[in-house]
């Protein structure tokens, strides 16, 4: 289990994985990923609130990362992904064509415990019988630290 030490105090990173899979949402729409699970096995202390995962330690430049693994689109089209701290966009991943892939953003952000980290998604698809599901399991992901 990695840790960062910073000042003296040890910092306790977090992580969440996707539990089952997921609707994209609406065509050219940023959309919350919805349905996770604390990674309490790897990530010790780790809390899910709502749809986002609760900062468990503070720092003045935590890396955040997420993966989402998107698949099963019926066409071609393009995908993004981007992070949350609150209602504040961090970073937002490069945009990954095709019917599927994995989604990749990541930022080194202030952060402060007992924030929340979620991730949004957003495609091109306009039909929703076309659209790519969010795939769950370990694959899918957001890790704090």
């Amino acid at each position: 289990m990695p840790h960062i030490f910073v000042g003296g105090d040890v910092f306790a990173p977090s992580a969440m994985t996707k539990n089952g899979t997921g609707t994209m949402g609406a065509y050219n729409t940023w959309t919350v990923v919805s349905g996770w699970t604390a990674d309490t096995a790897g990530y010790p202390g780790s809390q899910v609130s709502g749809d986002g995962l609760v900062v468990q330690s503070g720092g003045a430049a935590v890396p955040l990362t997420a993966n989402v693994v998107v698949s099963g689109a019926m066409t071609t089209g393009n995908f993004q992904a981007r992070l949350l701290v609150g209602t504040t966009v961090v970073a937002t991943g490069t945009a990954v064509s095709g019917t599927g892939g994995t989604l990749v953003v990541s930022a080194s952000v202030p952060l402060v415990a007992g924030s929340v980290v979620t991730v949004e998604t957003w495609h091109t698809i306009q039909s929703s019988a076309w659209q790519a599901t969010i795939t769950g399991g370990a694959a899918t992901f957001v890790r704090i630290g």
